[in-house]
């Protein structure tokens, strides 16, 4: 079934308008394996099971007479679990490394103006990225930054990496590996950390709504950023831009990273 049919398929549904929903897929039939997201100008879709190909994504003036049904509120129950957060979980203030840590890798912002929820792991000694699931505001998991040089690994997962780490409210978005450089670009976009290189397709859901995409891994990882922007491409999404890097952008400040992108 080509674009057109899809989006006669797509549009017939009788969506609700600003929304994202997981459901049925039309195409294939398998169950709770369809993402819609009408939120903005456009219409999305995509299903995430391996034999199917539908997938797309039309900008245009959405109209009434798909606006009035609900689909039915099925959530995909590994990506919504909540995490428990330890008790080892205590404020960056009670540790001076920490703050340093948050300043001299331009998070310090995002943690003040509460765009982030960051934390000390006494347990561990980790500046901790608090994870959480914008269509739940439940925590999802977290990611901690070693604050030893010697303890290994460097970045540890909290729980699974199904949600990514989002910092900011921008309209355009860029895809960073790590969660201190999705703080450091907030103020001018909302990052997305992947915690890591590679993609996954639980975290399709947390990007459909972004104006423009840019993917801006670190210098030594360009390549995948390109191999990132061709898979998204192919999955329906048409506003992907890479971003090649000088250096990785918590090194930089707002002003910068403003040049970087729309100057």
């Amino acid at each position: 079934m080509n674009y057109k049919q899809q989006l006669e398929v797509i549009k017939n549904l009788n969506l609700k308008q600003d929304h994202k929903e997981r459901t049925d897929c039309p195409f294939c039939h398998n169950s709770n394996t369809m993402l819609i997201d009408t939120t903005g100008n456009s219409i999305g879709w995509y299903c995430f099971h391996a034999s199917c190909k539908a997938k797309g994504k039309h900008e245009g003036q959405k109209t009434m007479d798909y606006v009035t049904k609900t689909f039915s509120n099925k959530k995909d129950d590994t990506e919504l679990s909540s995490f428990k957060v330890p008790e080892s979980f205590k404020s960056p203030f009670s540790h001076e490394k920490a703050m340093r840590y948050l300043q001299n890798n331009n998070c310090w912002d995002s943690f003040m103006m509460n765009r982030a929820d960051i934390k000390y792991d006494v347990a561990q000694d980790r500046v901790v990225f608090v994870v959480k699931n914008k269509y739940t505001n439940e925590c999802a998991g977290a990611v901690g930054r070693a604050l030893n040089k010697d303890t290994y690994p460097k970045w540890f997962m909290y729980g699974s990496k199904h949600v990514p780490f989002i910092c900011g409210e921008c309209d355009d978005a860029v895809i960073v590996e790590d969660c201190a450089s999705a703080c450091a670009v907030s103020g001018v976009l909302t990052g997305i950390a992947l915690m890591g290189t590679s993609l996954v397709d639980t975290h399709l859901a947390h990007i459909m709504q972004y104006k423009t995409i840019y993917v801006a891994l670190d210098r030594d990882a360009t390549t995948k950023s390109f191999a990132i922007a061709k898979e998204l491409r192919s999955k329906g999404f048409t506003n992907v831009k890479v971003k090649a890097l000088e250096d990785d952008l918590k090194y930089f400040k707002t002003d910068e990273i403003r040049s970087i992108f729309y100057d």
